[in-house]
């Protein structure tokens, strides 16, 4: 059985790699005939070392045949002649690069021009030799685009016809028996920019490369696709492939490039990795300047002078403190076109200090921006909450009434309290305090006869109550259901979940208990998480996973063990960092190397460990390394007789700690 399992094994292993390498970009050498995907190319190779040109004085053409089928059925295709004349090279070529090749002969006459052509010189024509619009100029390359009918038995013969008639089989190639080679995929080399000047040069290792040109593609920042601009020259020398590129620019954009090799027959491979330009020096980025911060509207209003509009600016991030030196936390990122950020997550009376700088793309050699500072504090002016808006009251699938409401802005909130009545004037509170925005009243307490009308309340921490909310109305469906816990509610505190719902037991005498069942997400059924049934309407749920998302529910039991139907539900994301925390201390040394950073090992191995620093004169903490697997780091960047502070951050995937302990020392 082994047996078999490994010859299958090796069988699928095998299919793998040969689909791996059917599809793999391949391109075929330089050289007479050159299959591409539109078209079969080829071209006549000079008769000397010292001459490019095919044509000896007793030449006259070369025929190219084709037999399609392989069955030895020869049709002529195409006849290729060298020019008459400089004029007749130009009528080929176009004026254009007539002139250029005009230039690189440094022929004054067209007749001096067409006689170097003649002579064929390969070190003065140079790198024209290179394009394949020169050599079809002069009658060196070929091009069949009829390749329809053509089969892995097409084989192309090409004939040299004398000036007295003779003919000659110069070659005869079948398209199935040429190599080919695979495309080699290209690295960013380098890259370098000014504000008006973009300079990249990408390459390869390998030998033998079929690669002839590569096609440069760009994106601006404010473009939707890339565009091909331009096609460079390959060269290839020993066992690396290179080619290079430059544009003028408009300074102050983001560009980004790829290349696309290709050989002389149109094949490509796979695009490079892509190159991230901005034409913009670093010295001539502006930062924040006139930031300012006032007191409106119960919040903090930031203004300052807008930035220049330029791709060099990916946003602007705002950093809040009640410190004036550290514990910045950031509030906001926005658009680097914006001027203005109105703060509404303020207490009264509180000194608040805002740090503000603009964020770039950061290629090689670029750093953040310096901040601009200000401060504020917002005035107490003894107004109550805003009324919460939005309310809308509803009956779910589970034909429960469910209210549900916006988040108010202030951060000093106590709790939300609902409302109920058949009209404005005997509004009750009806709910216990509530620290969400969602709500599921008792159809209990309701019948199916009366419009009910609801409204919500917010309390903040002085104990003001705010107005009343929009109200909302409904008649309720109501059905015959055993009685069941109403009204749940889940919140985190503590490190648990912590779960609370309506007294059943007190407005019941044959309600005994209860059961709670808990779902995560993508799971399909509920799991019970007590086995002996509860007497009393709150529980703690241990067991929740950090970053998990929980439905809750809850049912009554009687005194003969029978549940009524599940209440309404209730739905909770535990937070990641509840259960994720720093090392439990931290060591500093020094060392001849710099300062030596150990601490003790934890118990998950997938966490990382984020160390900060900060000098006695910086504002505030900086980041200067992440370790994953080791418990220990030698900060070699620390500069003699300065006072450095450390602390470390756990890190993972899903979030990041609060920062661990901190410790400092002077580096000596």
């Amino acid at each position: 059985m082994k047996t078999i399992f490994l010859i299958i094994f090796l069988a699928f292993i095998m299919q793998v790699k040969a689909q791996q390498a059917k599809l793999a970009p391949t391109g075929v050498p330089f050289g007479n005939v050159m299959p591409g995907p539109n078209s079969v190319s080829g071209v006549l190779m000079g008769q000397t070392e010292n001459s490019y040109n095919a044509y000896l004085p007793a030449i006259k053409q070369y025929d190219i045949y084709k037999d399609a089928s392989g069955k030895g059925n020869f049709k002529k295709i195409i006849t290729v002649t060298f020019p008459s004349s400089y004029a007749g090279f130009a009528q080929r070529v176009g004026e254009a690069t007539a002139t250029e090749v005009k230039n690189l002969l440094s022929a004054k006459t067209d007749d001096e021009a067409y006689q170097l052509l003649r002579a064929g010189d390969p070190k003065k024509i140079g790198f024209a030799f290179l394009s394949k619009s020169f050599l079809s100029g002069i009658g060196m390359a070929w091009e069949d685009k009829e390749i329809k009918d053509n089969t892995a038995e097409t084989v192309y013969r090409v004939m040299k016809i004398y000036n007295d008639g003779k003919e000659e089989v110069l070659f005869t190639q079948k398209t199935a028996d040429i190599a080919r080679i695979p495309m080699p995929k290209y690295q960013l080399q380098n890259l370098s920019t000014t504000d008006s000047l973009v300079q990249a040069s990408w390459m390869s290792k390998t030998l033998n490369s079929p690669v002839y040109y590569a096609k440069v593609y760009r994106k601006a920042n404010n473009e939707q696709k890339y565009q091909s601009i331009n096609t460079s020259f390959v060269f290839s020398s020993g066992d690396t492939s290179k080619t290079s590129f430059s544009e003028r620019v408009n300074p102050g954009n983001l560009f980004n490039y790829f290349i696309i090799p290709e050989d002389f027959a149109g094949n490509q491979g796979l695009p490079s990795d892509t190159a991230f330009a901005i034409s913009k020096s670093f010295s001539s980025v502006k930062g924040i300047t006139d930031f300012k911060a006032k007191d409106s509207l119960k919040g903090a209003w930031l203004s300052w002078r807008a930035l220049p509009n330029e791709g060099v600016y990916t946003g602007i991030q705002i950093l809040k403190s009640r410190k004036n030196n550290n514990a910045f936390i950031e509030v906001a990122t926005i658009s680097p076109t914006d001027s203005v950020y109105y703060d509404k997550a303020v207490l009264p009376n509180v000194i608040y200090y805002y740090q503000i700088r603009p964020l770039i793309i950061q290629p090689k050699g670029w750093k953040l921006l310096p901040s601009a500072t200000t401060n504020v504090a917002i005035k107490n002016k003894g107004d109550i909450p805003f009324a919460p808006q939005g309310l809308k009251v509803y009956q779910d699938s589970t034909a429960q009434v469910k209210l549900i409401w916006e988040l108010n802005p202030e951060i000093d909130q106590f709790a939300y309290y609902v409302l109920r009545g058949t009209n404005k004037n005997n509004m009750q509170i009806v709910s216990p305090a509530l620290r969400s925005n969602r709500y599921t009243d008792s159809l209990k307490n309701l019948d199916g006869e009366s419009t009910y009308l609801y409204t919500v309340k917010l309390m903040n921490l002085s104990q003001k109550m705010s107005d009343e909310s929009n109200i909302a109305m409904i008649k309720p469906l109501k059905l015959v259901f055993v009685q069941y816990p109403s009204g749940i509610s889940a919140r985190f505190a503590e490190s648990i979940v912590k779960l609370q719902w309506e007294n059943m037991i007190e407005k019941y005498d044959d309600i005994v208990g209860y059961r709670i069942y808990r779902k995560a997400k993508g799971d399909k059924t509920f799991t019970l998480l007590n086995k002996q049934a509860l007497n009393l309407p709150f529980y703690n749920d241990t067991t929740a996973r950090p970053g998990a998302d929980y439905e809750y529910g809850v049912t009554s039991v009687n005194g003969s063990d029978v549940q009524s139907v599940l209440s309404p539900l209730t739905q909770l994301t535990v937070p990641t960092s509840a259960s994720l925390a720093p090392p439990a201390n931290l060591y500093l040394t020094n060392k001849a190397e710099g300062v030596f950073i150990s601490w003790p090992q934890g118990d998950d191995s997938k966490v990382i460990n984020v160390i900060y620093r900060k000098a006695l004169t910086d504002v505030g903490f900086k980041k200067i390394t992440e370790v994953n697997q080791y418990t220990f780091y030698t900060d070699s960047t620390a500069q003699k007789g300065i006072l450095y502070t450390y602390h470390i951050v756990a890190k993972t995937r899903n979030g990041e700690s609060k920062p661990g302990i901190e410790k400092s020392i002077r580096r000596n």
